[in-house]
């Protein structure tokens, strides 16, 4: 499992990855996930075929994005090319863990019985699998 921490917020209320990115820093993210990296210049330009944006906002969002540790950036003469950290995936991987952890360090109680609830409202069958791999890591230790 990841074990880097990057700075994120959460926003429960919102859908997909603007739960803990902006709609702006979705957009970008999906874009570098889509070609593996890319300059300002480029992501701008593939936005505005959406949605009319300043360059600059774009470059000061891909900076912020470089700032949180969700993207990497290296110098290419005069500008900068950018490329995620991780892969969509891992991106997503490290958010639960790290939104978990927070919430089992504090609340280890609440939050393991609501998960409990939540599969047995939602997905019994998934809440069968975890009590088998549940019994089976018990059964090594």
């Amino acid at each position: 499992m990841m074990s880097l921490k990057m700075r994120f917020r959460f926003s429960p209320t919102q859908d997909g990855l603007v739960k803990v990115l902006g709609p702006l820093e979705t957009e970008i993210m999906e874009l570098l996930w889509k070609e593996n990296q890319g300059t300002v210049k480029q992501i701008h330009r593939s936005l505005q075929h959406r949605r009319d944006i300043a360059y600059t906002t774009v470059m000061t969002t891909m900076s912020r994005l470089a700032e949180k540790g969700i993207l990497h950036r290296t110098r290419d003469g005069l500008a900068y090319v950018y490329s995620p950290e991780l892969s969509q995936d891992e991106f997503v991987q490290m958010v639960v863990q790290q939104v978990l952890d927070g919430l089992l360090d504090d609340y280890p109680d609440m939050t393991l019985s609501y998960v409990v609830d939540y599969l047995a409202r939602n997905d019994p069958t998934q809440l069968k699998q975890l009590s088998r791999d549940a019994q089976n890591r018990y059964a090594r230790v």
